[in-house]
């Protein structure tokens, strides 16, 4: 296993460890003061969701137990979460039993989309990519979730990303750093993009608990 592969590995490992079956993590992060964080109708993540993303076929990546989906699980056509623990998944088919129109998906490896070429006119994360391998992202050698996202999107179809901006301690691991945010400066975010047929539309940079710039959301094109 690569240095890249093994770095991988424990993120993973690591956000399956607090998807324990007492659910304590999952039920940390529904308090209705941290989903309004991403929701509330002034949060930069609400207002870039509202104006770029096409809710007819709509994809979460890192999807945990569907917090964030369920904000606008009336409003797809068709919606499908992706998570790499299984607690999580499971944890969101029972809370999208009743909509028939939602998919639930556990991801064994965390890098792979398993969908049709072409599918979703969206695709968007949140809280969760701030943490991933750069290597993992970028890597040109095994699936990455960038170029998957540009497989699975179709022609026209966005991706909103919120990923880490943190450009220190570059040789660290990620929990050794502010908020568990792995190094990734938005720039190489972009490059990627680029490289995988992706049109970045717009990019900021905003701090996450005073942390200065650690974040960046990006919203990107398939054409």
């Amino acid at each position: 296993m690569t240095e890249p592969d093994a770095a991988h590995e424990a993120i993973v490992d690591t956000w399956r460890s607090f998807g324990a079956s007492d659910y304590e993590y999952f039920e940390k992060y529904e308090n209705p003061e941290l989903v309004a964080w991403f929701w509330a109708p002034a949060s930069r993540f609400r207002k870039a969701f509202e104006r770029y993303l096409n809710l007819d076929d709509v994809l979460e990546i890192a999807s945990g137990a569907g917090r964030h989906s369920a904000q606008i699980v009336g409003r797809c056509r068709r919606l499908t979460l992706i998570d790499t623990s299984v607690d999580a998944t499971a944890l969101a088919r029972k809370r999208f039993s009743s909509a028939s129109h939602v998919t639930v998906t556990f991801s064994p490896d965390g890098k792979s989309l398993p969908f049709e070429k072409g599918r979703f006119s969206s695709v968007f994360s949140y809280d969760s990519m701030v943490h991933f391998e750069p290597l993992t992202v970028a890597s040109y050698i095994v699936a990455s979730y960038i170029m998957e996202v540009a497989s699975v999107l179709k022609p026209g179809g966005r991706a909103l990303l919120h990923h880490s901006n943190y450009s220190d301690n570059p040789t660290a691991s990620f929990k050794e750093n502010p908020d568990w945010r792995n190094f990734m400066p938005k720039g190489f975010v972009e490059h990627v993009s680029a490289r995988a047929g992706l049109t970045v539309i717009e990019q900021q940079t905003f701090p996450w608990n005073g942390n200065s710039e650690t974040d960046a959301l990006t919203v990107v094109e398939k054409g």
